[in-house]
């Protein structure tokens, strides 16, 4: 095949990824801003003909009760949802951060018996699917009384995505240079003086990276939050969303705009660390 050849069937699959991958957020985004008739509309009508934001309006301020199982909102509830994602997300990636910043240290730097293998158990850990364990750790939850609690889901997740955390920052300890720790060493610092004033500085870039990939992956977990929450007091965006499909009617606009808003937040993170996410996963493969 000749060169041309080649970068026409490049332009293709990107254009089909670039597509793939674009196209429900671009439906999302018009279906947002259609009304009810024109998505029931048949044939499908992709551009609305008259675009409106009375959606979003619904969303964040209540709409009216409807009869017959339809879409119904209340105002402030998916802005509480919002909120609660938000907090799980950070108090979570800040936790995470701390204990496996430290196991990545001590794994990569120091040397102990079984180090090794508690390292690979560690890692194992992470090809367990969470439904394989859900029962025993709802059973859990619901002795501690941390059902539909922030600190609880919070627990879950540092559970769940320290592993990960760990076996990716523990790569980028193993390839940073042993110098300017030993030289801190010998000037009189302590271990963990060396580790908080030599080694983080060097690892901010990787932490950085790490926190976006943590930040992106609790933001968008379902499972575990719809196990484990029943009230606002603790319901994240990604089960409140859920709760806009009706029983024998859905409002697909006001369902779509649920979608488009609870997608910003992760996807100006994204967009902001693009770059040290990819470095990251590249460094670990």
């Amino acid at each position: 095949m000749t060169s041309i050849g080649w970068r026409i069937v490049k332009l293709v699959a990107v254009l089909l990824i670039v597509g793939w991958s674009l196209g429900p957020i671009v439906i999302g985004v018009t279906t947002s801003i259609s009304t009810q008739r024109e998505v029931n509309d048949i044939p499908t009508r992709w551009v609305p003909a008259h675009p409106t934001l009375k959606a979003y309006r619904d969303l964040l301020q209540g709409t009216s009760n409807q009869r017959g199982g339809g879409t119904v909102t209340e105002a402030g509830t998916f802005s509480r949802s919002m909120w609660n994602s938000t907090v799980l997300a950070v108090c979570s990636t800040v936790v995470i951060l701390v204990f496996s910043t430290t196991a990545a240290y001590a794994f990569g730097r120091l040397r102990f018996r079984f180090g090794g293998a508690l390292f690979a158990a560690l890692v194992g850990t992470m090809i367990i699917p969470i439904f394989v364990v859900v029962i025993a750790l709802f059973k859990l939850m619901a002795n501690a009384h941390l059902i539909d609690t922030k600190r609880g889901l919070v627990a879950v997740f540092v559970a769940t995505l320290t592993p990960l955390a760990t076996w990716l920052l523990y790569t980028q300890v193993r390839e940073m240079p042993t110098e300017p720790e030993e030289a801190a060493l010998i000037d009189g610092c302590r271990r963990w003086q060396a580790f908080a004033r030599v080694v983080v500085p060097q690892m901010r870039s990787g932490i950085a990276a790490v926190a976006a990939i943590l930040v992106l992956s609790v933001w968008g977990e379902f499972l575990i939050p719809l196990l484990l929450t029943s009230t606002l007091t603790a319901k994240p965006v990604t089960v409140q969303i859920t709760e806009y499909v009706g029983k024998y009617t859905t409002n697909y606009p006001i369902l779509a705009a649920a979608g488009v808003l609870a997608l910003i937040p992760p996807a100006l993170l994204a967009l902001a660390l693009n770059k040290r996410i990819t470095g990251m996963l590249a460094g670990s493969s």
